[in-house]
């Protein structure tokens, strides 16, 4: 009898693309890939380690599996299973814990190391390249996320990456392209272009932008999204140029990590850049691509962040014309220098965090309306009832679209935004099919 494996995916869209990999690797072996919730002899939790809440959850995780599948083997792999191992061993039922130094090879040690009375740990302390291909004919869903780069070398004081993920190293060029092509084939629509600090890429003496227009080549693909870039500019002209060229499919979104607008903050952070480099960028951004989608993340209640402080971010993020921001409070995490520093009591960061939320719906309300009453392109996804349906524009936008027709998913539409939804969401009016 075939044996099912069930994977559940924690953290970042790196994490998403190496749980795609996985399932891969699964099925070239024999197993069944079966949904998280489903029965399954095996589980693979790809945990993240980001935050001490996401750790928590990686073990709920594999708490709640072992309840439902008290048979079952479960293996543990990602950045917690990387940083503390050791935390890991004895939860029930847990046989293999695995570091992200040796992640890509995760079925190949299931298959050659049983289960025992005690968990199997591997886990190399140098994390290097691994080989990670996407490599099956199953199905997938319309958008997905491309891996082009790990590792990060910026050592912010708040971020346990590097000594999870690595110094930053790009994914071969050509081994990138091959995955983009195996996922259209699959029927991917829309590739998200991720890694832990892309703005590091650089393979086979390619950039970013020719990487770009290496995928714009790919027939069937409708779209090409870039994930979180970091600032200062790094090149950011390359990818204006093809945003503004409308036979580009790269979107017109960007997604700008600044995690603070006060430069005090900044130096506790560790960060490399000033808010003045942060709005000359985008500032540069908005004079080449006027209808563009930038987003960015803020982090609140970081060490040493006074009212002062969280009141000039506050002032800034409203100022900025970005269209959201992902407002998170900040999570002491040991291993880090800012684990050791004068810490901002809790409740002040969860209100500074949530009145951050506020002024960020704002934005994107406001992004909503600016875009409103004019044709904009979407691409059709989840088909959320009959003839109604998901769909980002391309300057990222959720709406529903009731258009009455069925099967019309991974389609190009014209629409026209008519409303905001309380959820965030927009509403749009079904122009034509593109």
């Amino acid at each position: 009898m075939t044996k099912k494996v069930a994977i559940f995916t924690l953290g970042c869209r790196v994490n998403s693309y190496e749980s795609a990999t996985l399932a891969d690797s699964a099925r070239s072996s024999g197993y069944e890939v079966v949904d998280w919730g489903e029965q399954a002899d095996i589980a693979i939790v790809n945990s993240c380690a980001l935050t001490v809440l996401a750790e928590a959850k990686t073990r709920q995780a594999v708490r709640i599996f072992a309840r439902n599948n008290p048979d079952a083997s479960i293996a543990i792999t990602g950045c917690y299973a990387q940083t503390s191992p050791l935390d890991l061993l004895k939860l029930e039922n847990v046989k293999w814990v695995i570091g992200n130094s040796l992640k890509a090879r995760t079925i190949d040690i299931i298959n050659a190391n049983p289960p025992l009375d005690f968990p199997h740990i591997f886990v190399d302390k140098t994390i290097t390249a691994s080989r990670e291909i996407l490599n099956c004919d199953t199905p997938l869903s319309d958008r997905m996320n491309l891996k082009i780069q790990d590792g990060c070398d910026n050592a912010c004081s708040y971020c346990i990456i590097p000594r999870a993920r690595g110094l930053p190293r790009s994914r071969n060029f050509d081994e990138i392209i091959a995955d983009a092509e195996n996922l259209v084939l699959r029927g991917v629509r829309e590739i998200i272009i991720t890694g832990i600090n892309i703005s590091k890429f650089s393979s086979n003496d390619k950039t970013l932008a020719d990487l770009t227009d290496a995928l714009n080549s790919i027939k069937d693909l409708l779209r090409i999204r870039i994930g979180s870039i970091e600032p200062p500019d790094f090149g950011v002209e390359a990818l204006l140029e093809r945003i503004a060229d409308s036979s580009h499919k790269l979107c017109p979104h960007l997604h700008i990590s600044s995690q603070s607008l006060s430069d005090n903050v900044l130096s506790a952070m560790r960060r490399k850049y000033t808010t003045t480099d942060f709005f000359k960028m985008l500032e540069k951004i908005y004079n080449r691509a006027p209808n563009i989608s930038v987003g960015t993340d803020i982090i609140c209640g970081h060490p040493y962040e006074t009212d002062e402080d969280f009141k000039l971010t506050q002032e800034r993020l409203l100022n900025s014309g970005m269209s959201y921001a992902h407002v998170f409070t900040y999570s002491p995490r040991p291993k880090t220098l800012a684990f050791t520093m004068p810490q901002v009591p809790v409740e002040i960061r969860k209100a500074r965090a949530n009145e951050l939320r506020k002024d960020a719906s704002k934005l994107h309300s406001n992004f909503i309306k600016k875009n409103s009453h004019k044709p904009i392109q979407v691409l059709l996804e989840n088909e959320i009832c009959e003839g109604t349906y998901l769909a980002y524009t391309d300057n990222y936008i959720q709406t529903e679209i009731e258009i009455g027709q069925r099967n019309l998913k991974n389609r190009l539409a014209l629409v026209e935004i008519t409303s905001q939804s309380s959820d965030d969401r927009a509403k749009a009016k079904f122009l034509e099919l593109q």
